[in-house]
């Protein structure tokens, strides 16, 4: 089946699926064809990205992307037809980090996932109403906001049921669907006082996933209460970090104490790797997302010039770790 080249990011919902390789990834970000469902798509190219996998084995894990961009993707379109919806992301087929007005549409056909954990309540991660509408039944959040996430899904729910909200403690594991979410602090704040904003280790068998957005690096703190210290017995497996700053914007004021960069990511994951925290298996990438629309061009030109082993990933990209 040949698909048309024009924007996959911005396709309806019948179309949304993961996708692979490298050498079909333009081709897919830009396909949209009147008529083209789901089942199509998925016989169309493979679903899993098998680069994620590093050495072949078969997934513990899977993350599929439902948005990779930041606030300013609501004004539309890039200049290459590319849409991005506001960052989250689907676990297993079960489980939601963040959900948004238009996440649904990423989401596999007939999947209705019941649990969603937030890492903030900004409105490009946090909206009540989208995850009431897909009928989300239990929801996790620091307790630092918890009240606030109560009473803004009472507010949104019109009669429907309320789902329960459980506040979490950074560094005390919560496990859901056969996967343990653990909170740790993020470098991030909201105008709302009081309020600590979080990133997540994803668990899973032998994966351990460091889900990082939205923050700026990652503080000391998070490495602790992850038990992240020097040669750790445990250390991390894959990564998916925030780069709101594209290459050559990591001094934007905007972003410099809030949000992340490519080359504060690199830096990071440098680190990571060096001092033993983090030990991916072989050819595994680390991906990017909360990607801001001003500050990047195309898919093809990011495929050409991000730095190894750094991606960039899209909407409805499905990786296995």
């Amino acid at each position: 089946m040949r698909l048309d080249r024009r924007s996959f990011i911005g396709m309806s919902a019948a179309a949304a699926v993961g996708h692979t390789f490298a050498s079909t990834t333009n081709d897919i970000l830009r396909a949209t064809s009147p008529g083209l469902t789901a089942k199509a798509l998925a016989t169309a190219v493979p679903r899993l990205d098998r680069q994620s996998l590093g050495d072949g084995a078969s997934p513990h894990l899977t993350l599929r992307f439902l948005g990779t961009g930041a606030i300013d993707w609501e004004t539309g379109p890039n200049e290459f037809g590319e849409v991005r919806r506001f960052t989250s992301a689907l676990v297993d087929g079960k489980v939601l980090l963040d959900f948004t007005a238009h996440s649904h549409e990423m989401l596999p056909e007939g999947c209705r996932p019941e649990v969603v954990f937030y890492t903030h309540s900004h409105r490009d991660h946090f909206n009540a109403a989208a995850a009431l509408d897909i009928g989300v039944k239990r929801v996790y959040c620091h307790e630092s906001w918890a009240e606030v996430a109560r009473t803004k899904f009472e507010e949104a729910a019109n009669g429907r049921p309320v789902p329960e909200v459980t506040g979490l403690e950074f560094g005390k594991p919560v496990v859901e669907c056969g996967v343990s979410f653990t909170a740790l602090p993020a470098n991030h704040s909201t105008r709302r006082k009081g309020e600590r904003c979080a990133i997540y280790v994803v668990e899973k068998d032998a994966t351990r996933l460091l889900y990082v957005t939205d923050t700026c690096g990652i503080p000391r703190d998070a490495l602790k209460y992850a038990g992240l210290e020097r040669d750790a017995a445990r250390p991390i497996t894959a990564i998916v970090m925030e780069a709101t700053a594209g290459l050559g914007h990591e001094n934007d004021p905007r972003f410099f104490f809030s949000h992340s960069s490519v080359d504060l990511v690199a830096r990071t994951v440098r680190a990571l790797e060096e001092t033993g925290r983090y030990r991916p298996s072989a050819g595994r990438p680390v991906w990017i997302t909360h990607l801001i629309r001003s500050q990047y061009g195309s898919m093809a030109e990011l495929e050409k010039t991000l730095p190894s082993p750094i991606k960039a990933a899209y909407d409805g990209l499905e990786i296995g770790l």
